[in-house]
């Protein structure tokens, strides 16, 4: 570890990232496949690592491939707990932000962690990938990487996706590789546009789902896959897609395909799961477009209100409702207009913030699809 330091708090900080690191490093060789020697040297001063969201494990495998101490942005959803608040703030100084919500005090503290000579990661996605692929970071990002005013760093991590796809339970072995894709000090980025800084990071994060995950992986089940699938491309129903073995059926036709275990859709137009994803959007688009009075719900949701402590608050339980006009649970109704933005957890929980900074939590017992909502609000809010 390069960063040297005489306060004793810090310093034991130091020491305790540095031992957690080597103890991790065996179960990181033997799962991820990663190696010492693959070691990424940051910039000698504090900078903003950006990297793409692939799985859960991402923070550990980031970890493990830069040579310095890192402070994570990480979702106020794993903050919740009192361990858990203590191990990622007080000891791994995360700095929490807060999912379908604008966070300006996050920005505060990472320009803060940065002029007190942390190094801090960023997932600019926002959230991980369900289907393999980097979604494009919004184009926000641009001006926040300008107003910051440090060295950025850019690192793409490949091969993660295959080892616990977001919609899965089963972690597997893989090869994961992180490799440094860019440097931009403070005077390049001040002059580029933010539109240039986003396509260019675009650019460099940017990875693809595999037509085939390689056999070297276990052969995985396709249970959970309704989570990222939603929409039937036979019949067009939506949240009737179901998978289990090596099968994936469709609950509204019978329709079935077959699933490798290997991230190979078989016995249909798609190959993988990014390609059955992209065409989802698109549909959603043309049944918006196509139908004044859609309509999608699910029976037994639950709406949280999530206050400035992380705590949920159940408000209600009842049918969750998505229209052109509005979302409701139960008697709460939400105007789309007074919806800021929305965001998922986990693998489909429901996040949304409204105008007035109200945050709130959707979360339905079976056979739900947060990303589908996300999709339709998204798709609503272009219009």
């Amino acid at each position: 570890m390069k960063m040297k330091t005489n306060d004793k708090k810090e310093r034991k900080y130091f020491e305790l990232y540095h031992a957690l690191k080597v103890a991790a490093g065996p179960v990181c060789h033997y799962l991820f496949g990663m190696k010492k020697e693959d070691e990424i040297s940051l910039p000698k001063e504090p900078c903003l690592v950006v990297v793409n969201h692939t799985c859960y494990f991402d923070p550990m495998i980031v970890a493990m491939s830069v040579d310095q101490p890192l402070c994570y942005v990480t979702g106020e959803n794993l903050l919740r707990h009192r361990l858990a608040n203590f191990l990622a703030v007080d000891v791994f100084r995360s700095i929490p932000c807060s999912k379908g919500k604008m966070n300006a005090g996050t920005i505060l503290e990472i320009s803060r962690s940065l002029k007190t000579g942390h190094y801090v990661c960023m997932f600019a996605e926002g959230n991980i990938t369900y289907d393999g692929t980097t979604a494009p970071l919004a184009p926000v990002n641009g001006k926040l990487f300008r107003a910051l005013q440090c060295t950025v760093v850019t690192v793409s991590v490949t091969g993660a996706y295959e080892i616990v796809p977001r919609w899965s339970s089963r972690l597997c072995r893989g090869n994961v590789s992180a490799q440094l894709k860019g440097v931009y000090t403070k005077e390049m980025l001040h002059n580029m546009t933010p539109e240039e800084i986003v396509a260019r990071f675009n650019q460099d994060l940017y990875v693809e789902q595999p037509d085939s995950i390689t056999e070297k992986a276990c052969h995985r089940s396709a249970k959970g896959i309704h989570y990222v699938l939603y929409a039937c491309p036979e019949c067009g129903a939506l949240g009737k897609i179901r998978g289990k073995g090596n099968k994936i059926c469709c609950h509204g036709c019978g329709k079935t395909w077959g699933y490798n275990g290997f991230g190979k859709i078989e016995g249909g137009r798609f190959r993988t799961i990014w390609q059955w994803n992209r065409w989802q959007v698109e549909f959603v688009k043309k049944l918006v477009e196509d139908n004044v009075n859609f309509k999608i719900s699910n029976l037994n949701a639950r709406l949280f209100r999530i206050a400035d402590d992380h705590k949920r608050h159940l408000c209600v339980s009842g049918t969750l409702i998505l229209n052109r006009a509005k979302l409701s649970v139960g008697e709460y109704v939400f105007p789309l207009k007074k919806i800021s933005r929305m965001d998922t957890r986990n693998k489909g929980v429901l996040l949304f913030s409204t105008n007035n900074e109200d945050y709130y939590e959707i979360s339905v017992r079976k056979g739900f699809s947060g990303l589908m909502y996300k999709t339709f609000f998204e798709t609503l809010e272009k219009r």
